[in-house]
């Protein structure tokens, strides 16, 4: 009896893993509120679609190496799709620090989409930078991504799983400093508000600044600068959203073995 060539379901099985493990780490489709359900329904026709332009591989036919190299897919695709999660969430990072400094903070919410808990105006940006991952087509660009990493890196020929670390450090920390730099100058005006509402106290002891006028002008405040400065801060997102494939590529470029 002739053997049957189980190539093309196996590399259809690794397309999968990798376009499976993408999508449980990029935005949206790898929140919590989304069903299992409806994450499958994606990724298979979608593996569907890119395994057509999947380059002829060889394909190991023992099962511990097939194991291997499904894992070196999933780690490739969760590497793909956590780099665009953390650059979308750098907005999200500079409002729940802003929320700390003008005293929003204390009334915290949960999450249904992440599960997490956070400020309102952290869950607010949130949805903004969701609405932002759309507007800019990076859903469109997160499939392209995929497509082109099967053509430079096809199922099974990942030779370094672990080369996506120092690229997922190095985009963790500047998603904190970007994070961190669209605060700044919300942190500073609450910094300057406490400052002189410490004069004040000190030259008018009873007007108790601190627990009744003070809070509630840094909290008005500080969401109307918020909101002055919100367009700004989409416009840094956006822009650092369309660099968001330098270190996509290089994650391909270092699984490969550089």
């Amino acid at each position: 009896m002739d053997k049957v060539d189980l190539t093309p379901l196996l590399v259809g099985f690794l397309v999968f893993a990798r376009v499976a493990a993408m999508l449980m780490a990029m935005p949206v489709t790898g929140n919590k509120g989304i069903p299992r359900t409806v994450r499958m329904g994606v990724a298979l026709p979608l593996a569907a679609v890119l395994y057509v332009t999947v380059p002829p591989v060889h394909i190991p036919n023992t099962i511990p190496q097939l194991v291997v190299v499904a894992g070196g897919e999933v780690i490739l695709g969760v590497a793909m799709g956590f780099v665009v999660a953390m650059l979308t969430g750098a907005v999200s990072l500079a409002s729940e620090v802003i929320s700390a400094k003008i005293g929003l903070s204390m009334a915290s919410m949960l999450d249904p989409m992440t599960g997490s808990h956070g400020s309102t105006l952290g869950a607010l940006a949130q949805t903004l930078a969701t609405g932002l991952f759309f507007a800019t087509n990076m859903h469109l660009d997160c499939i392209r991504a995929l497509a082109g990493s099967l053509q430079e890196l096809p199922p099974g020929s990942i030779v370094n799983p672990l080369g996506a670390g120092a690229v997922l450090f190095e985009v963790a920390s500047t998603v904190f400093m970007l994070g961190v730099r669209l605060a700044g100058p919300l942190v500073f005006f609450a910094m300057m508000v406490n400052l002189a509402l410490m004069v004040l106290g000190r030259m008018a002891p009873g007007l108790q600044l601190f627990f009744s006028i003070g809070t509630s002008f840094t909290v008005i405040a500080g969401i109307v600068l918020l909101g002055a400065a919100l367009p700004a801060m989409l416009q840094v997102e956006a822009t650092t959203l369309q660099g968001a494939w330098g270190p996509v590529h290089r994650i391909i470029v270092e699984m490969g073995g550089g």
